[in-house]
């Protein structure tokens, strides 16, 4: 990455300690980059040499695809993570019932596949929140992503939504417990998640082991929907 990108990240609208994560986030990012990086420089060598057994040939192939779609992901994010510290959220009132109705139809089959069970607890209408669309589809997701990846068949991921105190909370979470630090790519994927967050107004709140994360919105009628919350009349 070139200086003068890490100048415009430096002087993007993040401050203080926000900005302290955010370079030594990227920072290991670079670091986690090179692991891939030297795998395909092998894998590619390996599989380019004269006489190679056909078989060996196509594995290293593979293997350097694999790595090539990892270095893809790694790029995507910390682009994502520039975006986010260049430039402020678009917020407006955003109707999560349809969002999450997508959302749910696409991992609840995705999951599936790999024998994981995606257990949705989400009211039948929700308050609206304040905040930007792409931004909170870019967290959730990364959550989801996340449950999924520490989860085996025959698990379950729960994906929980409810609203009070001004705040809708959108909680996902997986049961098992892991035993072991997440490593730098994922890391990385929950701190983009954490920094949309927050640039929207939000508030964020991630455990590890076992993994739980929650995505808190500003509601955009505070006053109407603690009236619901409570259960009084409008």
């Amino acid at each position: 990455m070139s200086s003068a990108t890490l100048e415009s990240i430096a002087s993007g609208p993040v401050t203080g300690d926000e900005r302290v994560r955010l370079l030594a986030n990227m920072a290991e990012a670079l670091h986690a980059i090179a692991q891939p990086l030297t795998i395909l420089r092998s894998s590619v060598a390996a599989a380019a040499t004269v006489g190679i057994d056909p078989i060996k040939q196509r594995r290293y192939l593979e293997l350097s695809t694999q790595q090539v779609e990892r270095l893809c992901s790694q790029f995507e994010c910390i682009q994502d993570l520039v975006i986010a510290s260049q430039t402020q959220a678009e917020c407006a009132p955003i109707e999560l019932s349809g969002l999450l109705a997508a959302v749910v139809r696409d991992k609840q089959a995705e999951l599936k596949t790999s024998g994981i069970e995606l257990r949705v607890v989400i009211p039948g209408s929700l308050p609206a929140v304040l905040g930007d669309a792409t931004r909170t589809l870019q967290a959730l997701l990364a959550g989801l992503k996340m449950a999924a990846s520490v989860s085996i068949a025959g698990d379950e991921v729960d994906l929980l939504a409810n609203a009070g105190n001004g705040y809708l909370d959108l909680v996902v979470r997986s049961g098992r417990t892991r035993g072991r630090s997440l490593n730098s790519s994922e890391r990385l994927g929950l701190f983009l998640a954490e920094m949309n967050i927050l640039s929207q107004q939000g508030k964020y709140e991630c455990t590890d082991d076992p993994f739980r994360v929650v995505l808190r919105l500003p509601l955009q009628n505070v006053e109407g929907a603690n009236r619901a919350s409570d259960g009084t009349d409008a």
